[in-house]
């Protein structure tokens, strides 16, 4: 079914045709891990948790670049820590403590 532009409108008053909501709306950091760490709920792929992945869409351009900002930061991170436990000889006890995401 063809959603009539007049039915989607911006907060802001703009209108945004099919093709523009169908760009957007493939536009994710998703990286197609969907795994998250039981500790942080952090993707190991794309940094976010279930409920920014949930919430994603919803988001305003300027949430979705601050939080794009901080995604570096969190799979950086994530990385730092699986790296650091298996050289310590940890990272099997802490395998089966991951989730898998909904996508």
């Amino acid at each position: 079914m063809k959603i009539d532009e007049a039915m989607i409108a911006e907060a802001d008053g703009e209108l945004k045709s099919d093709e523009q909501l169908i760009a957007e709306a493939e536009m994710t950091p998703c990286m197609g891990v969907c795994v998250a760490d039981g500790d942080t709920g952090w993707c190991f792929g794309c940094g976010r948790t279930q409920v920014e992945i949930d919430d994603w869409q919803m988001f305003d351009a300027t949430q979705k670049t601050t939080l794009e900002t901080e995604l570096k930061g969190r799979v950086s991170e994530l990385l730092e820590r699986r790296k650091a436990e298996r050289a310590a000889g940890g990272a099997s006890g802490r395998r089966g403590r991951n989730r898998r995401l909904k996508v």
